[in-house]
């Protein structure tokens, strides 16, 4: 049981900022099976740029362009759009795991 809660903590971690930064930039696709889709793809995009590309940078430029290309496919907008949705959904995800985290500490502080 405790691992479905923890692989839907991280599916909603990974697809519902795309969620948000779709409907933010007003893409036509905003659902949760556009977001779960352009997730998966961003993560095999990532697998193969980091198998074949080793300079940083440039593995950062590599992954910038596709995830923007992908994100603008799959949510049926524009690069650009899908560029700031990659960065909404950075964002987001960076917050949320903040959150969690000090509400994690914040709760073994008050234990200890």
């Amino acid at each position: 049981m405790s691992f479905l809660l923890v692989l839907a903590l991280l599916i909603a971690v990974a697809v519902v900022p795309i969620m948000i930064g779709a409907r933010i930039v007003k893409a036509q696709h905003t659902g949760f099976g556009s977001a779960l889709f352009a997730v998966i793809l961003l993560s095999a995009l990532s697998l193969v740029i980091n198998k074949f590309i080793t300079n940083q940078f440039l593995s950062f430029v590599a992954s910038a362009a596709g995830g923007g290309f992908f994100l603008s496919f799959v949510l049926g907008t524009t690069f650009w759009r899908g560029i700031a949705v990659s960065i909404i959904a950075v964002a987001l995800q960076v917050a949320f795991l903040v959150f969690f985290a000090g509400a994690i500490l914040g709760g073994a502080a008050v234990v200890a």
